[in-house]
C-alpha cells in the first residue's frame, strides 16, 4: 500500500492533515474506529402533512439525525406523527442507526425513495434504512456481488442505477433495485468522491491523477485527463465547463471534451469541490488559504487570503457578503466575500470561533422555515470530537446556540 502512496502523492511532507495518510493506510485493511471524517447534510422527511428538516451526520459507527433548532436528538415518530413513547427504561426513542459488527461510515446515505435511505459502510456493505423507523430491511446489509474492499465515496443515485467509487480503485454501477453490479469503470487508484452526472455522461475524479468521463449507461470510456496530482473531490459544472482542484496545487477549468482550458496555481493541495456563484469561484486549500477566482474568461484571481493555521478540506459556505470556512486548526472563520479579509464583530474583533477538535466536514447553513424552527440563520459545523460532534452558531454574529455529542 505504501508504494501506492508514493505514486499517488507528488511530494513528501507533513501537511498537518494526518488523517489523510491514516485514512489511506486504513483502506488496506479494517479501519480503526475514528480514522474517518464526519459527513453532514440536511434531510427533510414528511409525516402526514408535516415536514421536518434535520441535520444528518454519519461518523464512526452510526448515522443520526439532530434537531437543528436546539441540537437535541431527533425523536422517532409514530404513524400519527407523534413522538413515540419512551422505552421501558423511560428513554426517548431517537433516530440513531448503528448496524454493529464494527462497521463504520465515511459518507452520507443517498435517498432511494420518500421513506428509504441507502447507506454504504466502509466495508462496502449496503443498508436500506427506513427513514421513519431508522432500521434496515436486512440487519446484515447487502454485499456487492463479486467485490471486496472499501469505500469512502458518497453514492450517486439515478432512476435505475447506483454509482459508487471504490477507495482502492475503480467506479462501479449497480442496479438500483437489486444492488447487483452492472459495469465497472477502471482506474489505477481510488475514487474518493461522488461522481457528477450531466447529459448522460458521468464525470469522476481519482487518486490516480485523472479526471474521467464515461458513458453513464454502459461505463464505456469517453476520455480521461491527467491533472498532475491526486483528485479527491466532485467536479463542478458551470457554464458548460468543469471546475475542480488538485493535489498538484492547481484549480482547473476543463472542457466537456476533456481539455484543460485554464488553470490557477494554489499554495497547497486542494481537496474540496469549489463553490461557484455567478462568475465567481471560491475554494480553499490544505495550507489554510482561501481563493476567489473570476471565471468569466479563464481563471483570474480576484483575491487570495491566508486564513487558517491548519488545512481547509471542505468547500466554503458563501452567503450574502460573508464566506465561512472551517479548518483543521479547530476554528470556524467568517470572511468578507469582497476581499477575504476577516469579518468583524460589533466590537471590531475578527469573527472566529474555536471548537474542540479539527473541522474536516462541510459547514451547513440552515435557514428558518421548511420544518426548521429557528429565529434566524444558523451555521452548523462538525468536528472530529464525538464530545462536540456538532455545534451551531448564529450567522450574523457567531453566537453559540448549541452543541451536540454522541451518546
Amino acid at each position: 500500500m505504501f508504494s501506492k502512496l508514493s505514486r499517488i502523492f507528488t511530494r513528501r511532507r507533513w501537511i498537518g492533515l494526518a488523517l489523510l495518510i491514516v485514512s489511506v493506510t486504513a483502506a488496506c485493511g479494517p479501519a480503526p474506529l475514528g480514522t474517518g471524517w464526519p459527513a453532514v447534510s440536511l434531510i427533510t422527511d414528511s409525516c402526514g402533512d408535516q415536514s421536518r428538516t434535520s441535520v444528518m451526520i454519519s461518523y464512526t459507527d452510526r448515522i443520526v439525525l439532530v434537531n437543528p433548532a436546539d441540537g437535541s436528538a431527533a425523536p422517532l415518530l409514530d404513524s400519527d406523527c407523534q413522538v413515540r413513547p419512551p422505552d421501558s427504561d423511560g428513554k426517548l426513542k431517537v433516530w440513531d442507526f448503528r448496524p454493529g459488527g464494527g462497521r463504520q461510515f465515511y459518507t452520507l446515505p443517498a435517498r432511494l425513495d420518500e421513506n428509504t435511505l441507502l447507506a454504504v459502510a466502509y466495508d462496502q456493505r449496503m443498508f436500506r434504512i427506513e427513514i421513519d423507523a431508522a432500521r434496515p430491511d436486512d440487519v446484515q446489509g447487502y454485499a456487492i456481488a463479486g467485490l471486496t474492499g472499501h469505500t469512502v465515496a458518497e453514492p450517486l443515485l439515478t432512476e435505475d442505477k447506483v454509482y459508487l467509487g471504490l477507495s482502492a480503485k475503480d467506479l462501479i454501477a449497480l442496479d438500483r433495485r437489486t444492488l447487483t453490479p452492472l459495469w465497472t469503470a477502471t482506474t489505477e487508484h481510488g475514487v474518493w468522491s461522488k461522481p457528477l452526472l450531466a447529459d448522460g455522461v458521468l464525470y469522476f475524479a481519482s487518486l490516480d491523477h485523472n479526471l474521467y468521463a464515461v458513458d453513464a449507461e454502459t461505463g464505456a470510456d469517453i476520455w480521461d485527463l491527467d491533472l498532475g496530482g491526486a483528485l479527491t473531490s466532485t467536479p463542478v459544472l458551470a457554464n458548460g465547463k468543469l471546475y475542480l482542484g488538485s493535489f498538484a496545487r492547481k484549480v482547473y477549468e476543463v472542457s466537456l471534451d476533456g481539455n484543460v482550458l485554464s488553470q490557477y496555481d494554489t499554495t497547497d493541495w486542494v481537496w474540496g469541490s469549489p463553490v461557484i456563484i455567478g462568475t465567481e469561484l471560491y475554494t480553499a486549500d490544505l495550507g489554510g488559504s482561501v481563493y476567489a477566482l473570476d471565471i468569466s474568461n479563464g481563471l483570474t484571481e480576484t483575491w487570495k487570503q491566508k486564513v487558517a493555521a491548519g488545512g481547509i478540506r471542505a468547500a466554503p459556505v458563501v452567503t450574502g457578503d460573508v464566506i465561512l470556512v472551517g479548518a483543521r486548526d479547530q476554528k470556524l472563520y467568517w470572511l468578507n466575500r469582497a476581499d477575504g479579509t476577516p469579518f468583524r464583530d460589533s466590537e471590531g474583533n475578527a469573527l472566529v470561533r474555536e471548537l474542540s477538535a479539527p473541522i474536516l466536514s462541510d459547514v451547513l447553513l440552515v435557514e428558518p422555515g421548511n420544518g426548521v424552527d429557528i429565529p434566524e440563520p444558523y451555521v452548523i459545523v462538525s468536528t472530529m470530537a464525538t464530545g462536540q460532534i456538532l455545534a451551531a452558531y448564529t450567522l450574523d454574529n457567531g453566537q453559540a446556540m448549541w452543541s451536540y455529542s454522541f451518546q
